[in-house]
């Protein structure tokens, strides 16, 4: 992949790195989200605060089931844990782009990478195999939001 890191920051324990946002102008309020995460807590903490912003939140409790509902559904933004059982974040990502790339699409889907595993090479790992965000856990709803509008 082409894409470069072009922000990264620490903020109190969060970490953020960022590529170039590739815009589709799609309004916040019109998105259709596909959130991947195991942990049953933060899949309803993060479906809540967003379902009310959003036109739509779809739930993969793992990898295999995003790549599934990816294969069949059409979203604006991908939000992928990294860490999860039966397929993680990095392997169903790789998926997700190798279902772009057969179809041809002009612009992939923007991802959003978080994981509570700080200190391991999923950063550079994430970038390099084509996610546009790499954040670490704990962060805030708002933070998660405010990257949406970022790449919608």
């Amino acid at each position: 992949t082409n894409k470069k890191i072009y922000w990264e920051e620490n903020v109190d324990s969060m970490q953020i790195v960022k590529t170039h946002p590739n815009k589709t102008d799609v309004p916040i309020e019109n998105a259709k989200i596909l959130l991947v995460e195991d942990q049953p807590s933060n899949r309803k903490t993060l479906e809540v605060y967003l379902k009310h912003k959003v036109a739509k939140v779809d739930i993969a409790e793992n990898g295999k089931q995003a790549v599934e509902l990816f294969a069949k559904e059409e979203y604006d933004i991908i939000l992928m844990d990294l860490q999860m059982p039966i397929m993680g974040g990095i392997e169903a990502s790789l998926r997700i782009r190798k279902i772009e790339e057969e179809r041809e699409v002009k612009r992939p889907i923007p991802i959003i990478a978080f994981t509570a595993n700080f200190y391991s090479d999923d950063k550079e790992i994430s970038i390099e195999i084509g996610m546009d965000v790499y954040l670490s856990k704990p962060f805030q709803c708002k933070t998660i939001y405010d990257l949406i509008q970022e790449y919608l």
